[in-house]
């Protein structure tokens, strides 16, 4: 069973003059890490606002391990999910503390308050100050605890690491991954930070303009785009000797030379092209090329993001 299902989903704003959301449909399996990509004002927040009721939408359909959401109407879910959202509202003059006890009574929550001051030590949060004196990051990590408090079957969260340093988002994923491995949660969210999506993620979903791009594991998405090569030559003649052959095999939109001076030349280049490239170089009877050493590498997910928006597919 897929802990969310989405069909065709469409959400308009401004009387249908904005399709914020057009048409999208994609599932996230129970126990999956998945990530959902796109720019500002792609459709995303949207999207997950759509999941969670919390706004009507024009066309589709939305299950919740198997169940029909209706929006603004059934809040039957909540309980088992574990929402952060993007704009995240504290009320001022009240303390973490009161705000969990709060939203355990709300959404009939069972909190293990061990838990939570465990999340808050390993956060570096203070749980019996008022919202009002809070840093970002700080209120950032409440909305992180009154996601997890309840150890919910699913988490969704938009950008959930906005406004931690480097060491509190580690933490947060560390965090992440333990509850996952305990309850096996299904966990959903957004984010502008591709390096955290690629480790911690197995599959993406990829938004622009409202439209789904690409839904696919990374793996395949990474076994599929371009190489990168970086060569070292003994001269720089023999340098210029392959990047003579590199005009001659190549049209120049089929390659991206990103470095090509002294003895060094690194490029990119398609998977398909990549083995073209490899044979020749590994090929003992080509002397000329008089290659001292050679590194080849994926692509990051960051560059696979900057090539659907640029090139609107993976070359």
């Amino acid at each position: 069973m897929n802990a969310i299902k989405i069909q065709n989903l469409t959400k308009y704003y401004q009387k249908g003059k904005i399709k914020a959301v057009d048409g999208i449909s994609f599932s996230v399996p129970n126990g999956s890490k998945f990530g959902f990509l796109g720019p500002n004002g792609a459709g995303k927040t949207t999207t997950i606002r759509c999941i969670m009721g919390l706004l009507n939408y024009h066309k589709g359909d939305i299950y919740i391990s198997g169940k029909r959401v209706h929006p603004l109407k059934n809040v039957f879910y909540r309980n088992n999910i574990g929402y952060l959202p993007g704009d995240l509202g504290l009320y001022a003059n009240i303390t973490a503390n009161h705000l969990f006890k709060y939203f355990s009574t709300l959404f009939d929550i069972h909190i293990d308050q061990n838990y939570i001051s465990e999340l808050a030590e390993r956060l570096k949060l203070n749980l019996n100050q008022d919202m009002r004196v809070l840093s970002k990051g700080n209120k950032q990590k409440v909305g992180i605890i009154s996601a997890l408090m309840g150890k919910p079957e699913i988490l969704i969260m938009d950008e959930p690491t906005s406004g931690l340093d480097p060491l509190m988002q580690r933490e947060f994923y560390i965090i992440i991954k333990e509850l996952q491995e305990i309850s096996n949660c299904t966990v959903f969210f957004s984010s502008h930070i591709l390096s955290e999506v690629e480790k911690f993620c197995e599959r993406v979903a990829i938004i622009n303009k409202g439209k789904l791009i690409e839904v696919a594991d990374i793996r395949d998405l990474k076994a599929k785009s371009i190489k990168k090569f970086e060569l070292d030559f003994e001269t720089s003649a023999a340098r210029e000797r392959f990047f003579e052959y590199l005009k001659s095999e190549f049209p120049e939109n089929q390659y991206t030379i990103t470095y090509n001076n002294g003895n060094q030349i690194i490029f990119s280049i398609s998977k398909q092209n990549s083995r073209r490239i490899l044979k020749k170089i590994t090929d003992h009877q080509e002397h000329k090329f008089q290659i001292n050493d050679f590194l080849i590498e994926n692509s990051s997910l960051e560059h696979i993001f900057i090539q659907y928006y640029e090139g609107g597919e993976i070359r």
